[in-house]
């Protein structure tokens, strides 16, 4: 701690040696500039602490640390940003029509009541949702649809031939957007493979999807955390194929470049190096290259299990499918139940495909027996959702989100250390005449007694770190509207924590 002055030493023992009920000598105020000269003397005690923040920085961006216990703080910043910026965030990127395999939709495919569900997806059905995608009017049809269903798991003949008539008929069409279909990749072993790598097994659909000019196998893979919160996702797999290794790339990253308008921003997307890394790594591979860290995703909007009433905010006008699509749905993001297509369709009924506008479609679902829920910084979520804010993300972020240039993060960091020391020591002399009035003889009142209390060291820099902390979410907040994330808590926490240790064994 810094030495005290023969002044604070003779205004102490003066108040020591006065008589009861004589006023205590005051300590004499200091020359201004005592300030500056203490920040000077004290240089030491900053340096130690900013270079303990700065360690916590330079460790916190390798992967395997970000995802320890020292990432805690700065998943937690951001987590709680996510959850402020939800269902908020409108912006000009392409909307999410979400044709929803519900619970209500399962069951009633399934017929008669306590009828066990169908175990995969019902083929057919899915085969009626592609033929009227595909059949909209080319003023009415989406930028992309997404298949968020593996159709590479068995099903029954007819349905399965419904589904690759529905798939051939796409691949056929001039007008069909671009279509990309789930799969899941399995260990070689599983498939009966020496290969240890990851494999694709074979469909009836292969001959179709692999010279269809339009049609693209993916894989929806995510990420998650230490606490198994997904934040991330894949952009590739390495897999084994008849035809040798070949990347299998992610739904959102194709999907995202079939959306994206603004043909410079899809260019110097950040998010498309995984395109070329994929191509690199897996030319000559025979397994599938273990990846640390994903491309993050770009929460905005939730759709939890209990989504009734969920109201999600309208588009931008600046959007540019207003021109085109006049009568579409205005909001971000629409849920609709299968099973109202399905039985209006089967009834003969006229459905409008304005509700495909112009929109990102996906095809999945949210029933209990397909269990594709996962936990993410906002809620739990169902897996489609969590793609649709993976696709909507990349392009509100501009192509994928970027780390704040590590420069400007050490200079924030700098900044806090700097205050938090400059704190140290102006309340140091503040606590040193507290000192002086607790050490005389007279009684002092409850308030003087409280304002010792809260100027411990403790107390003081764990609260500036708080607010730093508070500081980092608005700043996240708004930064990750231009796609721009950083660390700050952890670091932060590091330097106050070093700061508060060396002010109570005087280092």
């Amino acid at each position: 701690m810094p030495a005290e002055t023969e002044e604070d030493q003779s205004g102490a023992a003066a108040s020591e040696a006065a008589e009861p009920g004589a006023p205590a000598t005051p300590v004499r105020r200091r020359h201004p500039f005592s300030l500056v000269r203490e920040l000077v003397t004290e240089r030491r005690r900053f340096v130690i602490s900013f270079a303990i923040g700065l360690l916590v920085l330079l460790l916190i961006q390798i992967p395997a640390v970000e995802q320890s216990f020292l990432g805690g703080p700065d998943r937690e910043m951001m987590e709680t940003a996510f959850k402020l910026r939800s269902d908020v965030i409108a912006g000009t990127a392409e909307p999410v029509l979400f044709m929803d395999f519900d619970d209500r939709t399962i069951g009633k495919l399934a017929g008669a009541a306590y009828a066990s569900p169908p175990s995969t997806t019902p083929r057919d059905v899915v085969a009626e949702l592609l033929n009227f995608i595909r059949t909209a009017p080319p003023a009415l049809a989406p930028r992309v649809v997404v298949l968020d269903v593996d159709i590479g798991t068995t099903s029954d003949g007819p349905a399965q031939k419904s589904l690759e008539d529905a798939l051939a008929q796409w691949a056929a069409s001039g007008s069909a957007p671009p279509l990309i279909i789930a799969r899941q990749s399995y260990p070689g072993p599983t498939l009966g493979l020496p290969t240890q790598g990851l494999a694709l097994p074979t469909t009836p659909y292969d001959a179709v999807v692999q010279q269809a000019p339009n049609i693209y196998w993916s894989t929806v893979k995510v990420l998650g955390d230490q606490n198994g919160e997904i934040r991330e996702f894949l952009p590739f797999e390495c897999v084994q194929t008849p035809s040798g290794v070949v990347p299998l790339y992610s739904a959102a990253l194709l999907a995202y470049q079939f959306a994206e308008r603004d043909q410079k921003a899809l260019a110097g997307a950040a998010a498309k190096h995984w395109m070329a890394d994929a191509q690199a790594r897996c030319r000559g591979a025979t397994a599938s290259p273990s990846l640390m860290r994903g491309e993050r995703i770009d929460f905005h909007f939730s759709l939890d299990m209990g989504f009734a009433g969920r109201v999600w905010p309208n588009l931008s006008p600046r959007w540019p499918g207003f021109q085109q699509c006049h009568d579409s749905d205005s909001a971000i993001f629409r849920r609709i139940s299968v099973i109202d297509i399905h039985d209006a369709l089967q009834a003969g009924g006229d459905v409008s495909r304005s509700l495909l506008c112009q929109h990102v479609v996906i095809i999945g679902g949210t029933n209990a027996g397909q269990g594709d829920f996962v936990q993410t910084p906002m809620n739990e979520m169902n897996g489609s959702v969590v793609l649709a804010n993976a696709i909507r993300g990349l392009q509100l972020t501009h192509g994928g989100m970027r780390a704040i240039p590590l420069p400007f993060q050490v200079l924030m960091l700098l900044v806090i250390s700097l205050i938090i020391s400059t704190a140290a020591v102006v309340t140091e002399r503040m606590r040193r005449h507290y000192r002086h009035l607790r050490r005389s003889r007279h009684q002092h009142k409850l308030p003087q007694r409280v304002a010792v209390v809260l100027l411990n060291p403790i107390i003081v820099n764990g609260t500036i770190a708080g607010m730093a902390h508070l500081t980092g979410i608005l700043l996240l907040t708004v930064a990750l509207n231009f796609g721009l994330w950083g660390f700050l808590s952890a670091p932060v926490f590091a330097s106050a924590i070093t700061e508060t240790v060396q002010e109570f064994f005087d280092v």
